[in-house]
């Protein structure tokens, strides 16, 4: 009677526990299930079973390892077969690396019982190890799963091929390629676009095709992804007429090129010079159902640009792109780039202002195609106009980009110019390094403004920064031209303590001029 009793009672507990799982109540059923365990209900290997299971669905994988290690293993229980597999796929799928040494305990319980995980757990497992660079770890487990029972499948050497491609050791993935054909497994297309793409990434084009035609014209139906790799990667290679073959190919398998495959070929077509094809290449497209995108008209107008056909360029730009509402700060900065190295600044500028018109915002990209093309022109008002406007759209310029600035409107006798964009730099919070102040430097000592370089002299100096070899030679020599013997000397007193030294033309510069003067300079 009191056997019956007491399992009357644990039957009560599984129904109440099961209810409350299947409401979602996961934490009013953990209660109730310590209160299970404590009672003087007898709980089965079954009942930890099934709990842990339920806990593992919940991701409450902490609270499963403190059942497991407290309860079961203490109790001479054991999970089965089953809930070790999921109890290790979530630790698997959890989103950190900290339980590696937990799924090792389980696999080695698992081990210790003749118990062997499934397929489903072991792939998971090992995608871990290759997530988190152990390679050798899951090629040991991976060569170890038939010795254990459990041959790998498809996926496991999809996961393998991939982590040897990701580690570059691309002669180990073809090898464990043909060791899939080898045992019969029909690779899929994920096991295709491992390879193909790994293979490719890594310019080993022609035994990414080697291994994987045979597959194809076994009858496996891969996707695009994987003739596109072969396709970028001939075209890398610069074979186009293999690449063209495997798109012919491709398509007698059914499997129809896709934007991406005609973007590859444009792409190469352009960057070689080969203009006509690439505009066969786009009615092709268009003939065929596939739209080219912004990529595929910004790619044929680098090609026009590159080909000297910038009319042509801005041509299909207007009636082309505009129309559809495709044209972006690439295509715009294309197109200014060219009409400027013609010679075309104006044109480029009137481009500048049309792109503002429409809303698209000019990058840094875009001034500096302008700036450079008018600083060769000699158009400096331009070049300010212009400078200002980056500052108004935010569009701010680095140390680097100002300091080429002032350095070519210096050495063009533009230095006034070069001074307010010095100090424009300044204002708009970019600080200026020894470079920038010596490209000033030499814009005032080059036009015998000397005291103004001397005046630069001091405040970079305030400011923190040391002069270097160049800037002492600028001033010492802007001086010895000044006539200010004098002041060279100190300025050379000091290089020397700093230990710099003059060459040898300026130091005996220097010398006549001192030998030369009455000392009062």
């Amino acid at each position: 009677m009191y056997q019956s009793s007491i399992g009357a009672h644990r039957l009560a507990y599984r129904s109440q526990i099961s209810k409350l799982v299947k409401a979602g109540l996961i934490n009013q059923a953990i209660y109730l299930f310590d209160q299970m365990t404590e009672s003087n209900c007898r709980v089965f290997s079954v009942d930890y079973n099934r709990f842990i299971g339920v806990l593992l669905r919940h991701s409450r994988l902490h609270l499963a390892h403190h059942y497991y290690r407290r309860h079961v293993i203490p109790r001479g229980f054991s999970l089965l077969p089953f809930t070790y597999s999921r109890f290790i796929s979530a630790l698997c799928s959890a989103p950190n690396n900290i339980n590696l040494p937990l799924i090792h305990s389980l696999l080695l319980d698992m081990d210790s019982l003749g118990f062997v995980p499934d397929i489903w757990a072991f792939n998971t497992y090992l995608n871990l190890l290759c997530r988190q660079n152990r390679l050798e770890t899951a090629l040991e487990l991976f060569h170890s799963m038939p010795s254990k029972g459990r041959d790998p499948d498809v996926v496991s050497y999809t996961i393998i091929i991939d982590a040897l491609c990701n580690a570059k050791r691309f002669d180990e993935a073809a090898k464990v390629w043909r060791r899939l054909i080898d045992k019969g497994l029909s690779p899929d297309y994920k096991a295709c676009v491992a390879l193909v793409v790994g293979l490719c990434s890594g310019g080993r084009v022609d035994l990414a095709y080697e291994l994987v035609v045979g597959v194809i014209k076994g009858g496996v139906k891969v996707n695009s992804l994987v003739y596109n790799a072969l396709i970028d990667g001939f075209c890398r290679m610069g074979r186009v007429d293999k690449a063209m073959k495997i798109k012919a190919f491709m398509s007698r398998t059914g499997c129809v090129p896709d934007l991406v495959t005609y973007n590859i070929l444009l792409n190469y077509c352009c960057e070689e010079g080969m203009v006509d094809e690439a505009v066969r290449l786009v009615e092709t497209m268009e003939r065929s159902g596939v739209e080219p995108d912004l990529y595929s008209y910004n790619e044929l107008l680098k090609g026009f640009c590159k080909a000297n056909m910038v009319d042509r360029a801005h041509l299909m730009m207007v009636e082309r792109m505009q129309t559809k509402g495709m044209c972006d700060v690439v295509s715009y900065n294309t197109v200014i780039t060219a009409f400027c190295k013609a010679r075309r600044t104006r044109k480029g500028y009137e481009l500048f202002e049309e792109m503002c018109g429409k809303g698209i915002r000019p990058d840094m990209v875009t001034f500096n195609i302008l700036i450079d093309a008018f600083l060769r022109e000699g158009s400096t008002h331009v070049v300010k106009k212009l400078l200002d406007e980056m500052t108004k759209m935010r569009v701010l310029p680095d140390c680097i980009f100002y300091t080429a600035v002032v350095d070519h409107l210096c050495k063009n006798g533009k230095v006034d110019v070069a001074h307010s964009v010095f100090r424009d730099m300044v204002e708009n919070g970019v600080n200026p390094d020894v470079i920038s102040y010596n490209a000033l430097l030499n814009g005032f000592c080059k036009t015998s403004r000397v005291m103004d370089a001397m005046h630069l002299f001091d405040e970079m100096q305030s400011k923190g920064l040391y002069p270097d070899e160049v800037t002492y030679k600028l001033i010492v020599g802007g001086l010895i031209r000044g006539k200010k013997i004098s002041l060279a000397c100190r300025v050379w007193d000091q290089m020397m303590e700093r230990g710099f030294t003059l060459n040898r033309h300026l130091s005996e510069t220097l010398v006549n001029a001192i030998q030369s003067s009455d000392g009062t300079t």
